[in-house]
């Protein structure tokens, strides 16, 4: 299924499922990462920063991966995705039996009425982060442009015969700025060092090519160009504190890759340390897209470079714990939703009825919620009699949902389903009423429908039927009978308000097989 051929709502539905659902694969990104690198400590920065990288990386992904599924599978309300599905009628407070949703599907479907309003306030501060980042972008270019100011021939021979040692083969330049007022690293594809005027005066010579190094490992490590996607990234999904927390520990772990390089290369941290306090006297702000040497928290590095730095707050073991629990819990549910999706079939949208036998429905792919339904074909239990296969593939074909459908079909004896079904009508009664409400309403549908829809197969299986089990009478039915041979009869049933599609929905019928037999047909509010 290819993006461009999912309708504008759909595809609303489909983005905004998936920012929703990053909320909770974020955080689990964040507590696997919190557990993980506690287990690092005393490991090389660069180990360190490979794992932050990653922890990114794969919040990029997740996104991705959960819009291409939801587009496959037609999924453009995503409810199912949260163990329901919204097919039950709601609560109404005129007239008539009413009908009461479980929690989980009200908040769903709470949720996927705002979506439009989530995404517009998402994409406003994209905008407004993509701004200040392309705000930085050109003034760092600025910063480079301006710095014209000649170097001493020494520190020129120091500088180029430490990218030599660092093996970077790229066009480098060394120059003076009066911006900057750190030395500071701008660009990629040809990268320049800036030195403030007069910043390194005081500084001797091994301190100079300390620092000098650290900026040049900034290049050899392509850490400019990286800086710049994890921006972007972090414009993606600013609504995510856990984005930041990460992002933060990347550049925290990126300076201290640099550091350790810088280390190496004057052969002493206590006199790369004193470096980078005395340039600490010349910091001030700098633009988002500007690495200096004195980035990130100043003092950490000092103290790390130092041995002074503490331990981390989470203990290893229990580190260690927290970690082998989320990977069981996350190994457990992986293997229930692979069972569950192994007995619950596809989801149907606009169900082409089957024989009068009762054969199994032909239905096509949409991602409406008025066209959810769940096949009777699914595997079941050897063990299940008729009587509990028909009450689950006729008398609650519409309205049980896919978490329900599994959960019975996993029952091992007779008593067990007996009080699955007593419980299944319960949950339905509208608070404060009598006891088996909805049961009696939901039979008393089935009767109407096979009194008045039947046609070559029974009127429960119709979609006229199943449109009536759900949502009961409409409020008006505007009904065409056909005039000639060469015209279609159809019907317009109109309700004030349905279930995961919203007010003043329009359903239209038409019988193309000049049979009786209505089929459901896509319109304007039914995608």
């Amino acid at each position: 299924m290819n993006m461009l051929s999912v309708p504008i709502e759909s595809l609303t539905h489909v983005v905004g499922w998936t920012l929703l659902h990053f909320c909770w694969q974020g955080a689990l990104v964040a507590i696997l990462m919190s557990c993980v690198l506690p287990l690092l400590h005393g490991r090389s920065s660069q180990v360190r920063y490979l794992v932050a990288c990653s922890a990114l990386v794969l919040m990029a992904v997740l996104p991705m991966i959960t819009c291409i599924h939801l587009v496959m599978v037609g999924q453009s309300h995503t409810g199912e995705l949260f163990g329901s599905t919204l097919q039950l009628p709601s609560v109404s407070s005129r007239g008539g039996v009413s009908f009461s949703e479980p929690l989980l599907d009200r908040i769903t479907y709470t949720l996927d009425r705002f979506l439009p309003l989530l995404l517009f306030l998402w994409g406003t501060g994209v905008l407004f982060v993509f701004g200040r980042l392309g705000l930085g972008l050109v003034v760092a270019h600025r910063i480079k442009s301006a710095a014209s100011f000649p170097l001493p021939q020494e520190l020129q021979a120091n500088f180029y015969r430490l990218a030599r040692r660092l093996s970077i083969t790229r066009p480098v330049r060394l120059m003076n700025s009066a911006i900057v007022q750190v030395p500071t690293l701008i660009g990629w594809f040809r990268p320049v060092v800036l030195i403030p005027l007069g910043c390194l005066s005081g500084l001797s010579m091994a301190q100079i090519e300390a620092i000098l190094a650290h900026e040049l490992a900034h290049i050899r490590r392509h850490d400019y160009l990286f800086s710049v996607l994890q921006s972007i990234v972090e414009a993606l999904l600013f609504y995510h504190p856990a984005v930041w927390w990460v992002s933060k520990t990347i550049r925290q772990e990126r300076e201290n890759c640099c550091d350790d390089i810088a280390v190496e290369v004057s052969g002493n941290a206590l006199i790369y340390a004193r470096a980078l306090s005395l340039l600490e006297e010349h910091r001030s702000t700098l633009p988002a897209f500007t690495l200096g040497v004195t980035g990130g928290n100043l003092t950490m590095r000092i103290k790390r470079l130092l041995g002074l730095q503490k331990g981390p707050a989470l203990t290893q073991p229990i580190a260690f714990g927290v970690l082998t629990l989320l990977i069981a819990v996350a190994a457990v549910s992986v293997g229930t939703m692979v069972r569950a999706q192994s007995t619950v079939p596809t989801q149907s949208v606009h169900t082409q009825s089957a024989a009068a036998s009762g054969a199994a429905s032909n239905p096509t792919t949409d991602s409406s919620p008025i066209s959810q339904s769940a096949s009777p074909n699914a595997s079941t239990a050897p063990t299940i009699t008729s009587q509990y296969q028909n009450w689950l593939d006729q008398d609650v074909r519409w309205n049980i949902t896919p978490a329900e459908r599994a959960a019975f079909l996993s029952l091992g004896s007779d008593p067990e389903r007996d009080h699955f079904i007593e419980q299944f009508w319960l949950r339905r009664d509208p608070a404060g009423a009598p006891a088996d409400t909805y049961r009696t309403e939901h039979y008393r549908r089935i009767a109407y429908a096979n009194q008045h829809f039947a046609a070559t197969i029974p009127g429960w299986e119709t979609d006229r039927g199943r449109i009536y089990i759900l949502y009961g009478q409409p409020f008006s039915i505007d009904s065409h009978p056909a005039l000639n041979s060469s015209d279609e009869s159809h019907e317009t049933w109109s309700y004030k308000s349905v279930p995961g599609l919203g007010e003043n929905i329009e359903l239209k019928f038409v019988d193309a097989c000049k049979c009786g037999n209505y089929q459901l047909q896509p319109t304007p509010s039914v995608p």
